[in-house]
């Protein structure tokens, strides 16, 4: 499911499928995204490139249209390398720089950035 936050410039995934379950923020104020793979019990963090992904503008067409997941979750892109022992914990300083929603989502988790 996609949740469109307009007033905070945030958009919620939560994708339910198993061990492949997922919940991934947009925060466009921040210009990160976030994804909480819950097989991992890990969080990623990567700067949203504006070239890839859609403007808080556009997701809402492009969700009723139902391309979002296809070019977000599309096998042909990958986001990031899982590399084991290279994450840290969160500190106060990240949380600023990641934002309220991201630090909800992934706060006591390692962080792969």
């Amino acid at each position: 499911t996609m949740t469109i936050h307009n007033d905070h410039h945030i958009v919620d995934v939560h994708v339910r499928s198993g061990v492949y379950s997922s919940d991934t923020i947009f925060d466009y104020s921040h210009g990160y995204i976030a994804t909480r793979l819950f097989s991992r019990n890990a969080c990623f963090i990567m700067k949203i490139n504006k070239e890839l992904i859609p403007e808080l503008r556009e997701i809402g067409r492009l969700a009723f249209e139902r391309e979002t997941m296809k070019k977000v979750y599309s096998p042909n892109i990958v986001w990031v390398q899982f590399r084991s022992g290279h994450s840290t914990l969160g500190n106060v300083r990240d949380w600023i720089h990641y934002g309220r929603a991201i630090q909800q989502l992934c706060s006591g988790l390692p962080l792969y950035q």
